[in-house]
């Protein structure tokens, strides 16, 4: 277990307090908590998660011993008439208060957020690892992960902490030998160092009225809806509906609870979630028709009738609402138009009501070297490989993007792109910038700030331009 866990728990302990003995008794307590508790784990596979959160409450408990005596000692020296030096005798190497955030923050995420975020981004296992562990698909673990970051990224911002201060790497740290050795000493041998039983004993008490507080929250709100019901029944009313009060499973049809509102880092990410489904289907269309969706679906004069967001409806799962089109029909034809109000989820804003119905902004961009250049599509290569008319590079041409504003989404409209003027107007969505899929599937946020020749570095699939990627903007993970 020590090896195991070891060098997470020393992390989160040496990242909460400067002296590195405090960190070394709070490691300990830890261990010690552990051999005590073991019985009562429910899953050897999470005793990561739970090691991570005695951990925190070891440091924690420490962390308030050293404020009590330090305010005791200032105090006695102020009645001597003596100050005492900024930080005692503690070298203050780095103020923990950022990762004192980081970790409260932790605390802070609905359980499955958390649990996800431990094991892969504390402990350092793969998502398909962390899957195994929880029974869970390894799709899910990513979302969960992913959404756990974006809380965390957001509510640290807020806070004025640096994002650099969430680097999972930073929050492992070898176990030297001797340690791990005293650690097994005492949690195995019964000999404990008093400071260190009085951290763990410290830790075991929080744990027990945690459980308490929880426990009494259940049974007074269980007593009140009681109460309720027996009003109600002398009063011949129907008796409120007592809740549930166990945890929902994590797929049940609605949730237990009422809904965070989400913050922009969560819209953000959701928007990166249908590009990505939107990026898939398009994938799926070049795989079924050799050669990439044209930007309309023409009729027999050559004239656009319908987006190619339609034309990709049977690839993202939306085959029997394709089936209702009539191809030979104007969007805003007597039949088409009705299909308005029928908008896909995955096209549907994320951030924002669309003032009028069927809106979207997901857009491609058209014109001279953009990905919907040819009105018929991208044609093969020479190899059969739709992929050589992109000579950018996937991962360098945008495909996808949420542009400044709505268009009908059954509308062969798109932004029109001309080489040497301004880009269209991109993000009506998100303050400070806007959310793109490049040609690759890759997710990303860009930024309005990002230099214009990058932009049309970006939107054009053959210029020969050599693009950083880190110019491109914040890659997302869905």
């Amino acid at each position: 277990m020590v090896d195991r866990h070891g060098p997470m728990v020393l992390g989160v302990c040496r990242g909460l307090l400067r002296n590195p003995h405090d960190a070394d008794d709070a490691f300990q307590a830890a261990f010690l908590v552990l051999a005590r508790k073991a019985g009562s784990l429910r899953s050897p596979d999470l005793v990561g998660p739970w090691l991570y959160g005695v951990a925190h409450r070891a440091a924690r408990q420490i962390m308030t011993r050293n404020q009590r005596r330090k305010k005791h000692e200032e105090s006695a020296a102020a009645d001597a008439g003596r100050t005492v030096a900024a930080g005692g005798r503690e070298a203050e190497t780095a103020a923990p208060e950022d990762v004192e955030a980081l970790h409260d923050e932790i605390g802070r995420l609905p359980e499955k957020y958390r649990t996800a975020v431990v094991l892969c981004d504390l402990q350092g296992l793969t998502h398909e690892e962390a899957a195994r562990r929880l029974g869970r698909p390894v799709g899910t673990i990513s979302a969960r992960v992913s959404r756990a970051r974006a809380r965390l990224k957001g509510r640290l911002s807020r806070r004025g902490v640096p994002l650099s201060v969430f680097i999972p790497a930073a929050t492992r740290v070898a176990v030297p030998a001797p340690l791990a050795r005293s650690t097994i000493l005492i949690a195995t041998a019964g000999t404990v160092p008093p400071s260190i039983a009085a951290v763990s004993q410290g830790v075991v008490t929080s744990m027990l009225l945690t459980k308490l507080k929880t426990a009494t929250l259940i049974l007074f709100s269980t007593a009140i809806a009681a109460g309720g019901a027996t009003l109600a029944a002398r009063r011949g009313e129907p008796a409120p509906p007592i809740a549930n009060q166990r945890e929902a499973p994590d797929d049940a049809p609605a949730p237990a609870e009422p809904p965070e509102v989400p913050r922009e880092t969560e819209l953000i990410t959701r928007s990166a979630t249908n590009l990505r489904k939107i990026a898939q289907g398009i994938h799926a269309y070049v795989d079924a028709e050799k050669r990439f969706p044209p930007p309309a679906v023409l009729g027999a004069d050559g004239s656009p009738l319908l987006s190619w967001r339609v034309a990709i409806l049977p690839y993202i799962g939306e085959k029997a609402l394709h089936a209702q089109f009539r191809l030979d029909e104007p969007w805003d034809g007597p039949h088409n138009k009705a299909l308005l109000e029928k908008l896909p989820k995955v096209y549907a804003p994320v951030a924002s009501s669309s003032s009028k119905a069927g809106a979207t902004y997901y857009q491609a961009f058209h014109g001279k070297g953009a990905f919907f250049e040819n009105p018929k599509g991208l044609p093969l290569g020479p190899d059969q490989n739709p992929y050589d008319a992109i000579s950018d590079g996937t991962v360098n041409t945008l495909m996808v993007v949420e542009a400044g504003t709505t268009v009908p989404w059954t509308k062969p409209e798109d932004l029109k792109y001309t080489p040497g003027e301004p880009a269209p107007k991109l993000g009506g969505q998100f303050k400070d910038g806007f959310t793109a899929v490049t040609a690759d599937g890759a997710t990303r946020f860009v930024k309005r700030s990002i230099d214009p020749k990058i932009l049309d570095a970006m939107i054009t699939r053959n210029g020969g331009e050599i693009i950083d990627s880190a110019e491109m903007g914040e890659g997302i993970t869905p």
